[in-house]
């Protein structure tokens, strides 16, 4: 399995606008054959840092969702 973690910044302002993306990207790839786990969640110290975690079977699928 392929754990991956990250973060990405959005002015706090632009999170209400951009949460129907965010929820679109998730539900898609939630839907992708190998993912085992998909999700952004806003940091509750910081409203402008979004967290990712994804988790993949192997590799091969997570090419395949970077394609």
């Amino acid at each position: 399995m392929l754990l991956i973690v990250g973060t990405f910044r959005l002015p706090a302002h632009n999170i209400e606008a951009a949460r129907p993306i965010m929820e679109q990207m998730v539900v898609a790839s939630r839907c992708e054959e190998g993912c085992i786990e998909y999700s952004y969640s806003q940091d509750v110290f910081d409203p402008s840092l979004i967290h990712v975690k994804e988790l993949w079977t192997d590799q091969a699928a997570l090419d395949l969702h970077f394609a």
